[in-house]
């Protein structure tokens, strides 16, 4: 009988536009994980998630429970990392799987304002629920509940404005070796960004970390409708803080 230990599983969850893509190219700049970008979100928005990583065969799963035997197959040969933002909700996908149980579950945080001005300007038909705070904070609940190891957080404006000392951080409280040449890469489109190649300019064209404010001509200062966006997912956002903070009411 043929026995293995699965490598490490991490998952990160986000709030589309957080810098999430930023934090994943960090760590396929690491070269020690094998990547997924967005399956359940894929899934979700199309139906199937097609896994097409250069030098690797093409894979195709149509279900989440198939995603979760593929990524269990990965795992004989290595540590994986997952990414998928939460425009959608995932509870009742993940609710009871292995996935869940085993995995070590990264949470994405930004500012919600920085997040739907620029969320609105790339989609200007978003809708409240697609921020995804509240989404993101029913995954936390589940991992809380269910699984084997301790959430973590990146705080996205800290990673912007300190990319070292907050990779840093990250890696010692995830049990990894810190990698500072990791911190730069190539530009270019990843070829796991596909479907969503548009949302993903500032990744592909970076080389590095860069803090970068814009200031979009409509916002949640001047946009009635984003206020009211903003408004619904701030209880969510500062929950969220409050746990990344050990404040646990």
């Amino acid at each position: 009988m043929n026995i293995y230990m699965p490598k490490r599983l991490f998952v990160m969850w986000a709030p589309p536009r957080s810098l999430s893509t930023a934090f994943v190219r960090i760590v396929a700049a690491r070269a020690d994980f094998t990547i997924l970008h967005e399956p359940l979100c894929d899934l979700a928005a199309c139906g199937h998630y097609l896994d097409k990583r250069a030098g690797a065969p093409a894979h195709q799963v149509d279900s989440a429970q198939a995603l979760f035997d593929y990524v269990e197959l990965l795992r004989r040969d290595g540590q994986v990392f997952i990414k998928d933002t939460c425009e959608y909700a995932y509870d009742d996908v993940l609710a009871g799987t292995a996935y869940l149980r085993d995995a070590t579950h990264v949470f994405m945080l930004r500012d919600p304002e920085k997040v739907i001005n620029s969320h609105y300007h790339i989609n200007p038909d978003l809708r409240c629920a697609e921020v995804g705070y509240e989404h993101l904070a029913r995954v936390y609940k589940l991992v809380r509940a269910e699984s084997h190891n301790a959430p973590l957080f990146v705080d996205a404006d800290q990673l912007a404005a300190d990319p070292d000392g907050t990779m840093a951080r990250f890696c010692a409280s995830a049990g990894l070796a810190h990698m500072p040449d990791s911190l730069r890469w190539e530009g270019g489109h990843l070829d796991v960004w596909e479907r969503t190649r548009r949302w993903h300019l500032d990744a592909a064209n970076s080389t590095g970390i860069a803090l970068i404010e814009r200031r979009y001509a409509t916002r949640v200062d001047n946009h009635e409708l984003l206020r009211d966006f903003y408004r619904a997912n701030l209880p969510f956002y500062e929950y969220l803080k409050q746990q990344a903070e050990g404040r646990h009411p």
